[in-house]
């Protein structure tokens, strides 16, 4: 009996009591930078999520308009209000809002008001809602909160010790390793994340000194710059003295640069046999030597002279010109320098903005010396023809000489004409009788002298005498307008 009234007692409960059901939950949350610089852009992500899927949602985004100016953003209305269903429910939904900032200080965008639906039975989902705090600084605020960490955290050459050990404080250091070693690994970390290394990795190594610089740069652009200086032993190193430089001669095949047009071969150095490279069109000896830094170039080796000379090879699409200095001069063109793939070599231009400029060396190719006519534009060589260029400058020549005796002829011809013409002047001669006064040269017809017919000279006229006395005759001269007098004698 005790049992039936329980049971009874169970199942009255149930029918008068409700049965409580957890609501599916779900989250909104604002994300995106946490600082920006006042005038700039920041964008901001509001994310609602729940692990039901969702039928349907409304959100409404918050945030000051005294700091931020709404300018873009991909919800439905092109403003703050979010609303929208799914035909198959989503876990997930994203907008993105992006601001223009108006002044400094801290500000918080956030969703105040939302409302989210469950996709199977439409019930109410339990939301909650988190913002984002930006704060806006200047430029200078900006900076000056950057890292000045530019130290590294750890420095070694892979397989070899350090000297001296490693300290973030020490920037310089030295390796000591085998003479056939050929390269070498180079690890560093920087002391702060924020900063970035430079100059790690694996490098190759020539007997010698090899330096290598690693630079840590801080966030805000300092920099540091440790050094490591890799010894490759050489028990019998051959040094050399090129002009005021001093090299160590290469004594590894593979550490000579490459080059075009050379046979393999080796040449005798102090009783050494040295990896070097041969031509028989330009007869060149081409050996390796390493400077102070490290750097490995190809200099012409003359055995018998004992001398190193610079080789200086320039590569272009068609030929491969060794360029050397000459006696030979042109015609018509400046002597000086030009700049070839950061090469410097001795050239002939018309002016130093000319396109093209005229370059002595050898086809190592051919073995053909001579001149050779580079493009600067095209970056381009051809071999130099001068016939014609010479035609022109005899051409030229003659033209000159043309001119010259032309211009000799006109003068002469002017010095002829006015000559002539001042020489056609006549001096007229003013006869004054009477007391020496002058007269006119209208004279009248009754003084006027009468012309001998006999005389061959028509232009002389008979003078007028006096038997007993000498007249004085007043002469004007018309070329240097006086009058002058003098005495005549009288006729016997």
């Amino acid at each position: 009996m005790k049992k039936i009234k329980l049971l009874l007692l169970t199942v009255f409960s149930l029918l008068i009591i409700p049965i409580s059901v957890n609501a599916a939950s779900g989250t909104i949350k604002v994300t995106g930078t946490s600082q920006v610089v006042v005038g700039n852009r920041v964008t901001l992500t509001v994310t609602l999520s729940s692990s039901t899927a969702i039928g349907s949602w409304e959100m409404d985004l918050s945030y000051d308009k005294n700091y931020l100016e709404l300018v873009s953003t991909n919800s439905e209305g092109n403003g703050t209000r979010m609303v929208n269903s799914s035909a198959t429910g989503v876990k997930s939904k994203s907008y993105t809002f992006t601001f223009k900032t108006k002044k400094t200080g801290s500000t918080t965008v956030k969703v105040n008001t939302y409302d989210a639906y469950a996709f199977e039975d439409l019930s109410k989902l339990s939301l909650s809602s988190s913002g984002k705090t930006v704060k806006i600084i200047t430029q200078e605020e900006l900076e000056a909160s950057y890292s000045k960490d530019n130290n590294l955290k750890s420095l070694s050459v892979e397989g070899f010790e350090l000297s001296p050990e490693f300290s973030k404080d020490v920037t310089e250091y030295s390796v000591t390793v085998p003479e056939n070693t050929k390269e070498v690994t180079i690890n560093a970390t920087e002391n702060d994340s924020a900063a970035s290394v430079t100059g790690t990795g694996t490098f190759e190594v020539t007997q010698g000194t090899n330096t290598f610089n690693i630079v840590v740069r801080a966030e805000n652009g300092s920099e540091k710059t440790y050094t490591v200086k890799v010894e490759v032993v050489d028990a019998n190193p051959i040094n050399v003295t090129v002009g005021n430089a001093d090299y160590t001669i290469v004594k590894i095949k593979e550490f000579l640069p490459p080059v075009n047009a050379y046979q393999e071969t080796t040449v005798k150095i102090n009783d050494f046999d040295i990896p070097a490279y041969t031509s028989e069109l330009t007869g060149f000896t081409l050996v390796g030597l390493k400077d102070s830094e490290g750097n490995i170039a190809l200099f012409i080796y003359d055995a018998k002279a004992n001398t190193y000379t610079p080789y200086r090879e320039l590569q272009f699409n068609q030929l491969t010109i060794f360029v050397k200095e000459t006696d030979k001069t042109l015609d018509g063109y400046e002597y000086g320098t030009i700049t070839i793939d950061d090469v410097e070599v001795p050239a002939y231009y018309v002016s130093s903005d000319s396109r093209y400029a005229i370059i002595y060396g050898i086809n190592v190719e051919t073995g053909e010396e001579g001149f050779f006519k580079y493009d600067k534009t095209d970056q381009s060589i051809q071999k130099y023809d001068d016939e014609m260029i010479n035609a022109l400058l005899e051409k030229n020549k003659l033209y000159s000489y043309i001119i010259i005796g032309f211009s000799v002829i006109l003068v002469i011809m002017f010095i002829i004409l006015i000559t002539k013409t001042l020489g056609g002047k006549k001096k007229k001669k003013n006869i004054k009788v009477e007391k020496g006064e002058f007269k006119d040269e209208n004279i009248s017809q009754e003084t006027k002298p009468e012309k001998d017919t006999n005389s061959d000279d028509e232009n002389k006229i008979e003078e007028i005498t006096d038997e007993d006395y000498k007249l004085d005759e007043t002469i004007y001269d018309n070329v240097n307008n006086k009058k002058k007098t003098k005495k005549k004698k009288k006729k016997k």
